[in-house]
């Protein structure tokens, strides 16, 4: 299951993404850049669009909000996610290839 933008460790996974904020809605869009692109429908401002990503990644991946954290890119497009207690990508992101610049 390692791909580029997916690393296993101890407590779960990390995830590599890159963020659209101001979409017209929360959704998956690929792999960019070695990263899965995610277009976010809040604005960047005042950790909105951080807070929505972990709502959307808790949901695609059937976890509580606080299972998810954001470990790096609080105010950058690209972020590195963590998410406690999960082990296998949800079939939603199983099928995407690994490379789709």
């Amino acid at each position: 299951m390692e791909r580029s933008w997916c690393r296993h460790d101890a407590t779960g996974l990390r995830i590599a993404v890159r963020i659209q904020p101001r979409a017209g809605a929360d959704r998956i869009c690929g792999i960019q850049a070695g990263r899965l692109k995610i277009r976010i429908a809040a604005a960047p401002v005042d950790e909105a669009a951080n807070e929505r990503l972990r709502r959307f990644i808790a949901g695609l991946f059937d976890v509580p909000q606080a299972s998810v954290s954001l470990l790096q890119g609080g105010r950058s497009r690209d972020k590195l996610l963590a998410i406690a207690g999960v082990n296998r990508l949800p079939p939603a992101l199983a099928g995407l290839p690994e490379h789709q610049d």
